[in-house]
Protein backbone atom coordinates (compact mmCIF):
# COMPACT_ATOMS: atom_id res chain seq x y z
CA UNK A 1 0.00 0.00 0.00
CA UNK A 2 1.43 3.43 -0.60
CA UNK A 3 1.51 6.35 1.69
CA UNK A 4 -0.05 9.88 0.96
CA UNK A 5 2.41 12.81 1.91
CA UNK A 6 1.30 16.25 2.15
CA UNK A 7 3.90 18.30 1.79
CA UNK A 8 3.45 21.71 2.90
CA UNK A 9 5.44 24.95 2.85
CA UNK A 10 5.87 27.40 6.45
CA UNK A 11 3.53 30.51 6.23
CA UNK A 12 5.45 34.03 5.07
CA UNK A 13 7.90 34.24 7.95
CA UNK A 14 9.87 37.45 8.98
CA UNK A 15 12.73 36.32 6.89
CA UNK A 16 10.66 36.16 3.94
CA UNK A 17 9.23 39.89 4.72
CA UNK A 18 13.10 40.90 5.12
CA UNK A 19 13.87 38.81 1.56
CA UNK A 20 16.85 37.08 3.55
CA UNK A 21 17.98 33.66 3.00
CA UNK A 22 16.62 32.53 6.37
CA UNK A 23 18.26 28.62 5.79
CA UNK A 24 18.63 27.43 9.76
CA UNK A 25 18.27 30.03 11.57
CA UNK A 26 15.12 30.77 13.58
CA UNK A 27 12.62 32.74 12.13
CA UNK A 28 8.89 33.22 13.16
CA UNK A 29 5.85 33.32 11.00
CA UNK A 30 4.28 37.36 10.31
CA UNK A 31 0.47 37.99 10.98
CA UNK A 32 0.02 37.20 7.07
CA UNK A 33 2.09 33.87 7.53
CA UNK A 34 -0.31 32.72 10.44
CA UNK A 35 -3.40 33.51 8.47
CA UNK A 36 -1.86 31.16 5.53
CA UNK A 37 -1.17 28.45 7.87
CA UNK A 38 -4.63 28.48 9.03
CA UNK A 39 -6.35 28.45 5.71
CA UNK A 40 -4.17 25.60 5.32
CA UNK A 41 -5.16 23.88 8.08
CA UNK A 42 -9.09 24.43 7.48
CA UNK A 43 -8.35 23.44 3.82
CA UNK A 44 -6.60 20.01 4.61
CA UNK A 45 -9.49 19.45 7.25
CA UNK A 46 -12.00 19.18 4.73
CA UNK A 47 -9.82 17.45 1.87
CA UNK A 48 -7.73 14.34 3.49
CA UNK A 49 -8.14 12.10 6.41
CA UNK A 50 -4.57 13.33 8.17
CA UNK A 51 -3.17 10.41 10.39
CA UNK A 52 0.14 12.13 11.52
CA UNK A 53 1.75 15.75 11.31
CA UNK A 54 5.73 15.95 11.10
CA UNK A 55 7.31 19.02 10.60
CA UNK A 56 10.89 20.96 10.78
CA UNK A 57 11.90 21.32 13.58
CA UNK A 58 12.48 25.33 13.04
CA UNK A 59 9.87 27.56 14.00
CA UNK A 60 8.45 28.82 10.57
CA UNK A 61 7.47 25.46 10.26
CA UNK A 62 6.36 24.45 13.13
CA UNK A 63 4.02 27.40 13.91
CA UNK A 64 2.53 26.59 10.57
CA UNK A 65 2.32 22.91 11.49
CA UNK A 66 0.22 23.93 14.94
CA UNK A 67 -2.62 24.97 12.64
CA UNK A 68 -3.18 21.39 11.09
CA UNK A 69 -2.15 19.21 14.30
CA UNK A 70 -4.87 21.60 16.08
CA UNK A 71 -7.46 20.81 13.36
CA UNK A 72 -7.35 17.15 13.74
CA UNK A 73 -6.37 16.57 17.34
CA UNK A 74 -2.98 14.84 16.73
CA UNK A 75 0.52 15.63 17.78
CA UNK A 76 3.23 17.27 15.89
CA UNK A 77 6.37 15.34 15.68
CA UNK A 78 9.57 17.01 14.45
CA UNK A 79 12.47 15.68 12.35
CA UNK A 80 15.74 17.97 11.77
CA UNK A 81 15.97 16.13 8.19
CA UNK A 82 13.11 18.37 6.90
CA UNK A 83 14.61 21.57 7.73
CA UNK A 84 15.50 24.22 4.82
CA UNK A 85 18.95 23.87 3.18
CA UNK A 86 21.42 24.63 5.82
CA UNK A 87 22.97 28.37 3.83
CA UNK A 88 26.14 28.90 5.67
CA UNK A 89 27.53 32.00 5.04
CA UNK A 90 24.65 32.93 3.04
CA UNK A 91 22.10 32.80 6.44
CA UNK A 92 20.73 35.96 6.97
CA UNK A 93 22.05 37.66 3.88
CA UNK A 94 19.58 39.68 1.59
CA UNK A 95 19.37 37.93 -1.51
CA UNK A 96 19.99 41.24 -3.45
CA UNK A 97 23.41 41.08 -2.07
CA UNK A 98 23.82 37.22 -2.36
CA UNK A 99 25.59 38.08 -6.09
CA UNK A 100 27.37 40.97 -4.84
CA UNK A 101 29.16 38.83 -2.19
CA UNK A 102 29.29 35.68 -3.22
CA UNK A 103 29.43 35.65 -7.02
CA UNK A 104 30.73 32.16 -8.21
CA UNK A 105 28.52 30.28 -5.27
CA UNK A 106 25.46 31.84 -6.15
CA UNK A 107 25.95 31.59 -9.88
CA UNK A 108 25.57 27.86 -9.79
CA UNK A 109 22.60 28.40 -7.99
CA UNK A 110 20.85 30.52 -10.16
CA UNK A 111 21.91 28.42 -13.22
CA UNK A 112 22.80 24.69 -12.14
CA UNK A 113 21.18 24.24 -8.46
CA UNK A 114 21.44 20.90 -8.39
CA UNK A 115 24.95 20.88 -8.87
CA UNK A 116 24.88 24.06 -5.89
CA UNK A 117 26.40 24.37 -2.54
CA UNK A 118 25.53 27.53 -0.73
CA UNK A 119 28.89 28.54 0.59
CA UNK A 120 30.25 27.05 3.94
CA UNK A 121 27.23 25.38 3.83
CA UNK A 122 24.48 22.60 2.42
CA UNK A 123 24.73 21.20 -1.06
CA UNK A 124 21.26 20.64 -2.89
CA UNK A 125 22.14 16.94 -3.52
CA UNK A 126 22.84 16.70 0.32
CA UNK A 127 19.54 18.34 0.98
CA UNK A 128 17.74 15.72 -1.57
CA UNK A 129 19.22 13.04 0.43
CA UNK A 130 18.44 14.00 3.48
CA UNK A 131 14.57 14.91 2.64
CA UNK A 132 14.39 11.57 0.78
CA UNK A 133 15.51 9.48 3.49
CA UNK A 134 12.92 11.67 6.27
CA UNK A 135 10.06 10.78 4.10
CA UNK A 136 10.99 6.76 4.29
CA UNK A 137 11.50 6.98 7.42
CA UNK A 138 8.60 7.92 8.86
CA UNK A 139 6.25 6.53 5.83
CA UNK A 140 3.50 4.06 7.15
CA UNK A 141 1.18 2.46 4.41
CA UNK A 142 -2.34 3.29 3.77
CA UNK A 143 -1.56 6.29 5.92
CA UNK A 144 -1.62 10.33 4.83
CA UNK A 145 0.95 11.61 6.54
CA UNK A 146 1.33 16.19 6.64
CA UNK A 147 4.96 16.86 6.55
CA UNK A 148 5.71 21.11 6.81
CA UNK A 149 9.22 22.42 5.67
CA UNK A 150 10.60 24.66 3.66
CA UNK A 151 11.02 25.74 -0.27
CA UNK A 152 14.28 23.88 -1.21
CA UNK A 153 13.27 20.86 0.44
CA UNK A 154 9.71 20.53 -1.58
CA UNK A 155 11.91 21.57 -4.36
CA UNK A 156 14.16 18.67 -3.85
CA UNK A 157 10.99 16.51 -3.44
CA UNK A 158 9.13 17.43 -6.29
CA UNK A 159 12.66 16.66 -8.61
CA UNK A 160 13.06 13.24 -6.57
CA UNK A 161 9.21 12.54 -7.49
CA UNK A 162 10.23 13.39 -11.36
CA UNK A 163 12.30 11.51 -13.54
CA UNK A 164 15.62 12.00 -12.64
CA UNK A 165 16.98 11.09 -15.77
CA UNK A 166 15.16 13.55 -17.62
CA UNK A 167 13.84 16.28 -15.38
CA UNK A 168 16.37 19.36 -14.53
CA UNK A 169 15.87 20.68 -10.85
CA UNK A 170 16.62 24.07 -12.14
CA UNK A 171 13.04 23.78 -14.26
CA UNK A 172 10.95 23.06 -11.17
CA UNK A 173 9.32 26.34 -9.61
CA UNK A 174 9.43 27.62 -6.26
CA UNK A 175 6.56 26.71 -4.39
CA UNK A 176 4.42 30.05 -2.42
CA UNK A 177 4.03 29.95 1.24
CA UNK A 178 1.65 27.17 2.66
CA UNK A 179 1.62 25.50 -0.88
CA UNK A 180 0.26 21.98 -0.56
CA UNK A 181 2.24 19.25 -2.80
CA UNK A 182 0.80 15.63 -2.33
CA UNK A 183 3.02 12.45 -3.04
CA UNK A 184 2.52 9.01 -2.75
CA UNK A 185 5.44 6.88 -1.67
CA UNK A 186 5.37 2.90 -2.57
CA UNK A 187 8.31 0.95 -2.70
CA UNK A 188 11.11 3.10 -2.59
CA UNK A 189 9.18 5.79 -5.40
CA UNK A 190 8.25 9.18 -4.31
CA UNK A 191 5.12 10.22 -7.37
CA UNK A 192 3.56 13.44 -7.27
CA UNK A 193 -0.25 13.46 -7.21
CA UNK A 194 -0.67 17.56 -6.89
CA UNK A 195 2.04 20.08 -7.81
CA UNK A 196 2.05 23.26 -5.17
CA UNK A 197 -2.08 23.95 -4.79
CA UNK A 198 -2.99 27.32 -3.81
CA UNK A 199 -6.51 27.32 -4.28
CA UNK A 200 -7.02 28.09 -0.54
CA UNK A 201 -4.66 31.24 -0.26
CA UNK A 202 -6.91 33.22 -2.50
CA UNK A 203 -6.03 37.12 -2.08
CA UNK A 204 -3.23 36.03 0.12
CA UNK A 205 -0.90 33.90 -1.91
CA UNK A 206 2.59 35.27 -1.27
CA UNK A 207 5.98 33.91 -2.97
CA UNK A 208 10.06 34.22 -3.14
CA UNK A 209 11.41 36.80 -5.29
CA UNK A 210 12.44 35.95 -8.48
CA UNK A 211 15.96 36.99 -8.02
CA UNK A 212 16.49 33.16 -6.21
Amino acid sequence: MKTTFLLVRHGQSEANLKDVFAGHSGYSLTALGREQAARTAEYIKNTYPVDAVFSSDLPRAFQTAEYTARAFGLPITTDARFREIFAGSWEGVQFGRLEEEYPEDFAIWLKDIGNARCTDGESVKELIERVFSGLEAIADRGKCIVVVAHATPLRAALWKASDVSGVDIQKISWGSNCAISEFTLEDGKLSAVRVNYVGHLEGIETSLPENL
